[in-house]
């Protein structure tokens, strides 16, 4: 079910932003025909809900603004739509554009729609002066440059449409007609024009309920800075588009059209874009914006700045807005594509591709669209569709979790809640009881274990005599569970008597040789058993302070611990090192290892590193506890070094003094014994 949710819901994302750009950017039935030196010829087209494009070369003389009976027959021809600049015309200035259009009909009302042409412009069709916007003149000082979308009604003369546009731009970087220019059926056009414009009201609509949204997510649900961020984001957007060419300030006058208006939407579209960026790098690298958030505040100001004071006369301003947005998108985009979450996240790579189309569509101001109504605006919607889309997920998964976390949480709390009761009843009336109860046991069964484990070994060595397998196999097992029993019975008394602390040490000088040499002797039967390969090292002999009784308790759980977690056919391996105040002796097995995230906790009391230790009869998380009390005891330390299917090593440190090497035992008795079967 999830995963239909997220197919349908990116599909949704895709969707709704490519079926408004068809049926708000492009206008439906558009024609392919195209004005060639000054002349469209539409007569032999089926009007009916077509709208054509006025589109192709247009007469121009540019510096004059000549009467419309003028014949100008020394026209140029200029492309249409675009900028005077483009077509290598000086960009500021004024000029006369003329194109004759031919129909069928007559008697068929016509309509021109006039689509954000960015300069204060007079249209004559047949010589009649239908529409004004602006005050047109060559001279700088009596022109006034707006811009405006006009729906003018025309009626044809004789099959023909001259059209005459005088046209001044003193004051934009954009002089010309920049827009492009509808023509068609009065009806056809009118629906196509209240079509983009309400499918344009529905998306800004749709952008603002999100900012909304987000903003009170913020404020009363969970304070999560990626949703402040979000909502500036969508806030700005929604301004930055009501200013738009075509957009909502064109047909309100929230600002007078004009040099204003113009600065502010560049001001608005720096701040929009920056923004955009700061929610991109809080995305995808959340570190580099919480350590420079006071710079990211600062650049966001001066960018604003410098397009609010940046002169809008001048091409190279257009140049210079370009770059400094190309940069900060590049800049957010090469951040992106080296982040681990875009790796990590696959719904964040949606949202990486609305970067890239915000980068080719987002910047319509700068990008020259003159054929499409206001795409900027669908790529703004895709982007804000898959950022809502990723912050939802992100919700919807923390939402998630709690509801898990939460799921039977009252009578879970009910039944921890009589088991603690029941349980601090009986630790009240017992706790001292249990104290003295495993001291009891442990001496109780200590005797009888001892017996029995004397009679078990005479039967063992008598065994090895035998010719009956089973019965050699038999006795040897009952005498090595015998031994494991001896050393659990053995462990609960010494912890008796650590949490008693009335462990009491006598800790006596040994050689570190000697110590060894029993090791050997003591362990050669259980080594044997097992099949093991046992190597013991000894450098220069050095005594050592151990407590002589205790220090088997150390060996024992160690050595068992080695033998217990290495394969038969292993080796455990045993090296005395001396320095000048301390000794060292390194056990080391063969064996599975442990895993790094249990190696702080090893010497807990009752800590099993792993379920697969765990389960190993006899492992009941006292010996390595008991082994770090005993070496604390004595004056010396424990460390443990292991890596997973690599062994482990068990150091023991010991306060130790230099001696003279008199002792009987030669190095050749400890050296190696093996016991590989």
């Amino acid at each position: 079910m999830k995963k239909y949710a997220a197919i349908i819901s990116v599909a949704a994302v895709i969707l709704i932003p490519t079926l408004l750009f068809f049926t708000m950017c492009l206008p439906l039935n558009q024609s392919t025909v195209t004005a060639l030196n000054g002349e469209l010829d539409l007569r032999p087209e089926d009007f009916g809900d077509h709208v054509y494009a006025l589109k192709g070369n247009w007469r121009i003389v540019y510096g004059e603004l000549l009467p419309p009976s003028d014949p100008m027959e020394e026209a140029e021809s200029i492309q249409v739509p675009s900028l005077w600049s483009e077509q290598g015309y000086p960009h500021l200035g004024a000029a006369t554009h003329r194109l004759t259009v031919y129909v069928a009909d007559d008697h068929t009302p016509y309509m021109l729609m006039m689509n954000s042409v960015s300069s204060a412009y007079v249209m004559w069709v047949n010589g009649e002066r239908l529409y004004e916007t602006g005050t047109v003149s060559a001279d700088a000082a009596d022109s006034e440059a707006l811009y405006s979308n006009a729906l003018i009604p025309v009626h044809a003369k004789d099959g023909v449409l001259d059209i005459v546009l005088h046209v001044s731009n003193h004051e934009f970087y954009s002089g010309g007609i920049s827009g492009m220019v509808f023509f068609g059926e009065a009806d056809a056009v009118q629906r196509y024009f209240i079509r983009t414009r309400v499918m344009s009201a529905m998306a800004l609509g749709c952008i603002l309920m999100t900012a909304f949204y987000h903003l009170l997510l913020y404020l009363f649900r969970r304070r999560e800075k990626a949703y402040i961020l979000f909502s500036m984001l969508c806030f700005l957007c929604f301004v930055r588009f009501v200013f738009e060419s075509d957009g909502l300030n064109q047909y309100f006058q929230i600002v007078q059209k004009g040099s204003l208006d113009m600065r502010l939407y560049m001001t608005l579209l720096a701040l929009h874009s920056v923004a955009i960026a700061l929610f991109a790098l809080y995305i995808f690298s959340r570190n580099l914006i919480v350590r420079y958030k006071v710079h990211a505040a600062v650049c966001m100001t001066a960018l604003g700045l410098i397009f609010w004071f940046m002169p809008i006369n001048k091409p190279y301003s257009e140049m210079l807005a370009t770059i400094l947005l190309l940069a900060v998108m590049l800049f957010t985009i090469v951040r992106a594509a080296m982040s681990p979450v875009l790796r990590e996240n696959p719904w964040t790579r949606l949202y990486f591709i609305s970067l890239f189309l915000f980068l080719c569509m987002g910047l319509t101001k700068l990008s020259g669209s003159y054929y499409l109504y206001m795409p900027g605006l669908v790529s703004n919607l895709f982007m804000i569709l898959t950022q809502s889309l990723l912050l939802s997920q992100q919700y919807t998964r923390a939402f998630a979790l709690v509801e898990e976390t939460n799921a039977n949480l009252e009578q879970l709390v009910a039944e921890r809640t009589r088991s603690l009761q029941t349980a601090n009843e009986a630790m009240l009336a017992t706790n001292i009881a249990m104290k003295e109860l495993v001291s009891n046991i442990s001496h109780d069964l200590k005797t009888p274990l001892a017996v029995m484990s004397v009679n078990l070994e005479t039967l063992s060595a008598l065994a090895v005599t035998q010719s009956d397998a089973d019965y050699q196999r038999h006795v040897r097992t009952a005498y090595q569970k015998n031994r494991d029993l001896q050393r659990l019975i053995q462990n609960l008394f010494e912890v008796s008597r650590i949490e008693a602390s009335r462990n009491l040490y006598s800790p006596e000088w040994e050689s570190m040789h000697r110590l060894l040499a029993q090791a050997a002797e003591k362990y050669d039967t259980f080594l044997e058993d097992h099949n093991l390969l046992l190597d013991i090292t000894v450098e220069d002999d050095m005594e050592i302070s151990i407590d002589p009784q205790k220090i088997w308790s150390v060996f024992d759980n160690v050595i068992y611990n080695a033998v217990c977690y290495t394969e038969r056919g292993g080796s455990i391996t045993i090296t005395a090192h001396n320095m000048e105040s301390a000794a060292t002796i390194t056990i080391h097995d063969t064996g599975c290892g442990i895993a790094p995230e249990h190696l702080p906790h090893i010497f807990e009391r009752f800590y099993r590193g792993s379920q697969a230790r765990s389960t190993k009869e006899g492992e009941s998380g006292l010996g390595l506890y008991i082994v770090k009390n005993i070496m604390e005891g004595c004056g010396g330390t424990v460390e443990i070094q292991s890596e997973p299917d690599k062994g482990t090593a068990v150091i023991l440190t010991f306060p130790g003094r230099i001696i003279d090497q008199t002792a009987d035992l030669s190095h050749d008795v400890i050296t190696k014994k093996n016991f590989l079967m």
